[in-house]
């Protein structure tokens, strides 16, 4: 199991619709991958909440995103 803290020694990317700093309308996504574990935080502000998901879950949100499912327009 992966513990809080191992999150902050992670190697995390950033999304590549990024603009140059870090962020495209507003907002930035990274991810992170650590076992059978992912995690996802707000690139501009990496401090605040980590969603951390087993793998699977992850995948499915990540599939969602792709698919526009959460799209705002």
């Amino acid at each position: 199991m992966v513990g809080q803290g191992d999150w902050d020694k992670a190697s995390w990317r950033k999304s590549s619709r990024s603009g140059s700093d870090g962020s495209q309308n507003g907002g930035c996504v990274s991810i992170a991958v650590c076992a059978s574990y992912g995690a996802i935080r707000d690139t501009r502000n990496p401090c605040r909440t980590t969603i951390v998901l087993p793998m699977v879950a992850l995948r499915q949100v990540l599939d969602e995103i792709k698919d526009g499912a959460f799209d705002l327009r």
